[in-house]
């Protein structure tokens, strides 16, 4: 783990690399091993989240063939009416991919 902090901010002394478990999940933190503070990347946050299943719209990236899949949510499927056969125009925005539903029948002749 990169330490992104170098003193613990309720007490001022150097933390340390650490682990620490929350609800039966193994986290990297930066722990002050004076205080006890314990700090978290947002990374690591986040695995906490989907781990936990606090997270309801985060899917894992896989592997079919030579390509990279992602099954998507079927609430988001039946709210954009998305049908084998539609596309996805894929925008690169600096906070993630933005991907836009286009139904096959609106591009066709």
């Amino acid at each position: 783990m990169k330490k992104f902090m170098k003193i613990c901010y309720k007490c001022g002394t150097d933390v340390k690399v650490a682990k620490s478990v929350k609800e039966s999940i193994t986290l990297d933190c930066l722990k002050c091993p004076k205080c006890g503070e314990e700090y978290f990347t947002s990374s690591e946050l986040i695995k906490f989240d989907i781990k936990t299943g606090k997270r309801k719209m985060v899917r894992k990236f896989g592997t079919l063939g030579d390509s990279t899949v992602m099954r998507f949510p079927s609430n988001i499927i039946k709210d954009y009416n998305i049908k084998p056969g539609d596309y996805g125009i894929f925008e690169k925005k600096p906070e993630g991919i933005l991907i836009k539903p286009v139904h096959a029948k609106d591009i066709e002749d």
